[in-house]
């Protein structure tokens, strides 16, 4: 059994006549017969029966079909990647990013990237995720790394990090000892928070409203040091994404889990229904294998 013979199955169910069928694929109609019947034998079944006014598909030759369907349409598939693997040595990708990518190892993906295709220029925007998912339905940006993805029937979201978000005290909080902390116990304190643009605020009050009661917000901060140090002088307390607090466990906090837990995701968003440039292809595949590992590591 050859490719082209797979073709011409195709065709000539299609137009259900000889004639016809070989003149759309270009060959002699004594050619497309020799090979059709060539192909018959080979299977030991009929695919096509034949008048002298037209050509019917078999029950066998139905299945068939779909078979020689299917197969092609993973070849032309497979052409499709490789074409994208040798035509990204030219590409240019322009990513929106959060300032907090780097507390997620993004900033690592985005440097092995980097050295498997070096002749992909990368382009980066900052913001939060309100103006990043902006960014890309204006597309000014080809994907963004956001926090917060609700559904859109316009956003493509690829699910790449799984966190949640823990309470950070001053060492000497009378919760700094506690492993855990019900958010319901939290309503009476003062919270140093993100940027109401920003996920981490969307998912956090979110939660508060759930358990009952609305934060009491201080300040609005977006510079986790700067947040963390208002704590540690015993100005508030402040809410972040596990991993990002972890970076900074240092003397003069602690880290408490909430429950019920608040999740905290990391994604990478694209417009949906939009023909991206192999570039950005592979980029989305390469982080999509790269969150896999990850997951596989942990």
């Amino acid at each position: 059994m050859e490719l082209h013979q797979l073709e011409y199955v195709i065709a000539l169910a299609k137009y259900q006549s000889f004639t016809r069928a070989a003149n759309e694929i270009n060959i002699s109609q004594s050619s497309l017969s020799q090979q059709i019947k060539k192909l018959e034998d080979e299977l030991g079944v009929k695919l096509f029966d034949r008048t002298t006014r037209k050509v019917k598909l078999t029950n066998a030759g139905n299945a068939f079909l779909t078979h020689a369907q299917k197969v092609l349409m993973e070849i032309n598939q497979s052409k499709k990647t490789m074409k994208e693997y040798l035509s990204v040595s030219r590409g240019q990708i322009k990513l929106g990013v959060l300032p907090v990518i780097g507390h997620f190892r993004i900033t690592s993906l985005l440097a092995n990237f980097q050295k498997n295709y070096p002749g992909v220029k990368m382009q980066f925007k900052e913001g939060e995720c309100h103006e990043l998912l902006q960014m890309v339905m204006a597309s000014r940006v080809h994907a963004a790394f956001i926090s917060e993805a609700s559904e859109n029937p316009h956003i493509k979201i690829h699910r790449l990090i799984r966190d949640h978000a823990v309470l950070v005290v001053n060492s000497m909080h009378p919760l700094a000892a506690n492993e855990t902390v019900e958010l319901g116990e939290l309503a009476k304190e003062k919270f140093i928070v993100a940027h109401p643009s920003s996920g981490l605020y969307k998912n956090f009050t979110k939660a508060c409203t759930a358990a009952g009661f609305e934060p009491d917000i201080l300040y609005h901060c977006n510079q986790v040091e700067t947040s963390l140090e208002l704590v540690r002088e015993n100005l508030g307390v402040t809410v972040l994404s596990s991993q990002v607090a972890q970076r900074y466990s240092k003397r003069g906090i602690a880290i408490t889990k909430i429950l019920p837990e608040i999740p905290r995701r990391i994604s990478l968003v694209t417009l949906k229904d939009t023909e991206h440039e192999p570039a950005v292809n592979i980029f989305i595949k390469y982080a999509i294998n790269w969150a896999n590992d990850l997951k596989k590591q942990s």
